[in-house]
């Protein structure tokens, strides 16, 4: 079954993964009938149909832990996806392999998924500080860790005009699976905890925001 598993994170959130294994026909066969496919879909690549038609047919399973509602997932003027009833928050992430979502009735919330390859290390100048690759130590797991975490960061504040190496920040914390994640900007600055987890070869990575931490 091309649904790995949905997971209850706390009483108001899930987070679920599916494995991208059926054909474009059998995804838009399996979204609810109400739901309008993003136009020009048809038109893109194949295997970008199918992640963006099975992360699209993992929000509806899991919004059916919430409601029976039909409610259209929209994009806003960030691209970020929504609900138009604002108190359900999503994220998406997906990869040609897999595709994640984390959907909470109460809480923003952000996700990320990517395969582990030498391609984190070759950009790595981009978006880690020099504080930050002294703790990946050049490791192709963990870089592309940091960019996942400050992926899912980038996700969960929400808005545009964010630079990684500059107003995005990860660093470790003593507890197992989980990082410090820092958004700073000009007018904003807060601390998050980012969990992480190792599924197939990708990194996921995803943060609830709970309870709001100033840093200032």
């Amino acid at each position: 079954m091309p649904l790995l598993y949905i997971k209850q994170l706390d009483g108001h959130t899930r987070l679920g993964l599916w494995e991208l294994t059926e054909p474009v026909e059998e995804l838009r066969a399996a979204l609810p009938a109400y739901v309008a496919v993003e136009e020009g879909l048809e038109q893109v690549h194949p295997k970008r149909q199918r992640e963006w038609l099975a992360s699209r047919v993992l929000v509806y399973r899991l919004l059916q832990e919430f409601t029976t509602r039909p409610i259209q997932l929209l994009r806003n003027q960030y691209g970020k996806p929504y609900f138009p009833d604002s108190r359900f928050h999503v994220s998406i992430s997906h990869s040609p392999q897999l595709a994640a979502v984390i959907l909470s009735d109460e809480h923003e919330v952000g996700i990320d998924i990517e395969l582990v390859s030498p391609k984190a290390l070759r950009v790595q100048d981009k978006f880690l500080t020099d504080n930050e690759k002294s703790q990946t130590l050049a490791s192709e797991q963990n870089t592309c860790l940091y960019w996942s975490a400050k992926e899912t960061l980038y996700k969960l504040y929400s808005r545009k005009q964010l630079i990684f190496k500059e107003n995005l920040a990860i660093a470790p914390t003593g507890s197992p699976n989980m990082l410090q994640g820092h958004v700073n900007t000009e007018n904003f600055s807060k601390l998050y905890r980012i969990s992480f987890e190792v599924v197939q070869n990708h990194i996921l990575t995803y943060c609830i925001d709970k309870q709001p931490v100033p840093t200032d």
